[in-house]
């Protein structure tokens, strides 16, 4: 039996903006290289839940709903832009030719899981890499989880970088944080 070699042009990351993120970007960019591939990443924000509106339009001091949401959004979107194109410029300072790995960028809002699997299907990606927050087995029971969602339902390969273990895993240099200070906890 010959085995061929899959072609990898373009490779669609999905990231939540967590540290596991960064682990799963490393393996991103590992791909692109080997494949001279280009990488579109993307972040999808959830929708703030409608029972917390009226408390931010409080508390920042919109006139109604619609302004929270028109401005907020906006300027979420692309403040997580911003940040996601200067990490790509951070990591080019150790891997040169990551800035040209760079197609898009992509930030949207809506549920995670069907907006990746939205764009896996739609957007002429060869792979998707993205991480795996880790969940125990009753916690993803519970809430869902959106990496075995798109495993299930990616019309693409799906590769799903599980997060490091602290006593079995070498400690990975962190080149750049991905997550922005307003991600922080």
């Amino acid at each position: 039996m010959k085995i061929q070699k899959p072609k990898i042009s373009h490779i669609l990351f999905a990231t939540d903006l967590s540290e596991n993120a960064n682990r799963a970007f490393d393996y991103a960019v590992s791909l692109a290289e080997s494949y001279i591939a280009d990488i579109t990443v993307m972040h999808i924000l959830e929708k703030i839940p409608p029972n917390t509106d009226p408390i931010l339009v409080t508390f920042l001091g919109y006139r109604d709903v619609d302004e929270l949401r028109e401005n907020s959004e906006a300027s979420l979107i692309e403040r997580i832009k911003t940040t996601i194109e200067e990490f790509c410029a951070q990591t080019a300072e150790q891997i040169p030719t990551c800035p040209l790995m760079l197609r898009a960028v992509i930030v949207e809002t809506g549920k995670p899981a069907e907006r990746i699997l939205y764009h896996a299907g739609t957007g002429n990606y060869d792979i998707l890499v993205m991480g795996n927050r880790g969940l125990g087995l009753l916690q993803a029971t519970l809430t869902g989880s959106i990496s075995r969602k798109v495993l299930q339902d990616s019309p693409i390969p799906v590769l799903v970088v599980p997060m490091a273990m602290e006593s079995n895993s070498k400690k990975i240099p962190n080149r750049s944080r991905l997550a922005p200070p307003f991600f922080e906890t």
